[in-house]
């Protein structure tokens, strides 16, 4: 029996391709491999492959509109999964892709193939690799007549379209002939999480506008370090998700995929290793069934849905999306009470702690958890200290340089601004904090005037920037832990930030109102007024109200032996 001729094969390190010159220009060409050495098995597979060349070429149709790149990527698609049957029909006895011919082996060595070749399609999705197959995208658009602004788009629907070919081959090996995409099953292409794409909406893709948005929240609001870090995983993972849509097709659907997907995910989905090579949605599939697995918190979703709805917002106020942003709207349940959430210091861990060697005596520097005689007041004194009785952020005080530290009018205060290299939260940071009297007679002062006597020292020299946000109270958090651990009073949840907290609740308690509050806490009000109109309140006014604060459960010593 004579085997079909063909002329359009070539060889490669000894394994042949099948190539055929694309219509219109003589450079541009489509090339296979064939995956085989031996010459007459690759006279029939490249002559099989010509049947479909021909067959494709004879009833394409020519681009006219943007929602003809779909109808493209399906013809694509079922010219794929039409040449799969035939391999299939044509490779009696031997495997489809492996070529095995091992009794046994056969279906397996073919999904060891195949499921290759889909991790491989799979990835080049996701990282957008186009042009590892320039080829074959620049002859589809050529032939077609795709202008150039959608090089992407169409790049995106081809890459989409051989991820689902391989799914669908891999179906088909394991014992389901019918096995259809779900590009093929309706008339508006699927992304394989099941989320509907406009046809007709076209326009820059989510990867185009993203490296714009970023540089804008970068100058603007100061995204940096950590919170960009973050955020850029956010959107890597949206983008996972639902793919690297044009911004305008995204709808709520989109969004509420991306929702149910991070409430699926394991908390450790990305430190650990047996999952290091498997897409959000395999991890989340992969761990339905097994309650063991903590998820993501409701805080952590919260906070990608932060990210998300800021990106949206950006693009609405360049009027690159219509309609309302499909990021707002979710609900983030926490079953806990609003007061339960963060732990405050009060009753007998807050004696313990300021009962231990770094305020009553230690016996080093080196030795801050052994008791001695000596009492080092240094940052890892004070910063404690300023936390109880004034409910900081811990960058806002170790921040401060001696032009900070002010007096005015008989009261002395700290001035919490961004001046220089110096940052804050929000705009609402920004605020005078009258110095507690307790700190006071202890001799905070006397420090300041010792360790800095120029006004641009720093309060708290020994600190050194650290962190991804390269944030001075980075290596003081890290031995705040072991110290708390080291004397006995370490709880999970009850750390430097819950001194807010505490300071908060004190407050409440002695009835000094809320808009005092939020002024010497740095909260930003809920009322228009609060936010628009009110300008601060007198230092005197500030004063009383953070003199309110007391701890009955503290007695510090003024003195035993000092060293800076």
């Amino acid at each position: 029996m004579m085997l079909p001729q063909c002329s359009h094969i070539t060889r490669k390190l000894g394994v042949y391709y099948y190539r055929r010159r694309l219509p219109g220009d003589a450079k541009r060409e489509i090339a296979v491999s064939l995956r085989t050495r031996m010459f007459r098995e690759a006279q029939w597979l490249a002559a099989k492959l010509d049947q479909e060349f021909r067959k494709v070429m004879s009833s394409v149709k020519k681009y006219e509109k943007p929602e003809d790149i779909q109808r493209i990527a399906r013809e694509y698609l079922r010219s794929k999964l039409e040449h799969d049957m035939e391999v299939r029909i044509a490779s009696s006895g031997i495997g489809a892709y492996s070529r095995s011919k091992e009794p046994g082996r056969i279906v397996a060595d073919d999904l060891e193939w195949i499921e290759g070749e889909l991790l491989g399609a799979r990835a080049r999705l996701r990282e957008r690799l186009y042009d590892h197959e320039r080829h074959t995208i620049d002859g589809v658009m050529e032939y077609h007549g795709v202008p150039a602004e959608q090089r992407n788009a169409l790049a995106h629907a081809l890459f989409q379209a051989d991820v689902e070919f391989w799914e669908t081959v891999i179906e088909r090996t394991k014992g389901n002939p019918y096995a259809e995409p779900a590009m093929l099953r309706s008339f508006e292409p699927v992304q394989s999480n099941g989320v509907a794409v406009p046809a007709l909406t076209t326009g820059p893709l989510f990867s185009d506008v993203l490296s714009s948005f970023l540089n804008y929240m970068s100058t603007y609001e100061e995204w940096r370090g950590q919170t960009l870090a973050q955020n850029k995983t956010t959107y890597a993972m949206f983008v996972q998700c639902c793919g690297d849509l044009p911004v305008a097709a995204y709808e709520r659907k989109h969004c509420a995929a991306f929702y149910d997907l991070l409430r699926s995910l394991p908390k450790l989905y990305s430190k650990t290793a047996a999952w290091r090579d498997l897409s959000l949605a395999e991890i989340a599939a992969r761990t339905k069934d097994e309650d063991h697995h903590e998820r993501l918190s409701m805080t952590t979703v919260k906070r990608h849905f932060a990210a998300l709805g800021r990106f949206f917002a950006y693009l609405k106020q360049r009027g690159d999306y219509p309609g309302e942003n499909p990021a707002y709207g979710f609900e983030f349940p926490d079953k806990r009470r609003d007061r339960d959430k963060r732990s405050m210091w009060e009753g007998e861990p807050l004696r313990k702690l300021f009962a231990s060697p770094v305020w009553t005596g230690c016996s080093s520097e080196a030795r801050r958890s052994r008791p001695g005689q000596h009492i080092i007041k240094d940052d890892k004194y004070w910063l404690p200290l300023l936390g109880l009785y004034h409910g900081n952020r811990l960058e806002e005080f170790a921040q401060l340089l001696r032009a900070d530290v002010r007096q005015e009018d008989g009261i002395w205060f700290l001035d919490i601004n961004d001046k220089g290299n110096k940052r804050v939260k929000n705009v609402q940071s920004k605020r005078r904090v009258p110095l507690h009297l307790e700190l006071l007679r202890v001799g905070f002062l006397d420090y300041v005037k010792t360790v800095a006597p120029n006004q641009n020292d720093r309060v708290f020299p020994l600190l050194r920037p650290g962190g991804p946000d390269n944030k001075l109270g980075f290596f003081f958090t890290k031995w705040w832990s072991r110290y708390r651990k080291d004397v006995g009073v370490y709880e999970k949840g009850l750390d430097y930030h819950s001194f807010r907290a505490s300071v908060a609740t004190k407050l409440a308690q002695a009835n000094v109102s809320l808009e005092v509050r939020n002024e010497l806490l740095g909260h930003e009000g809920k009322s228009t007024d609060e936010r628009n109109y009110q300008k601060g309140f007198p230092l005197q006014l500030l004063a009383e109200a953070i003199g309110k604060v007391s701890w009955p459960e503290v007695q510090l010593q003024e003195t035993l032996h000092s060293a800076v």
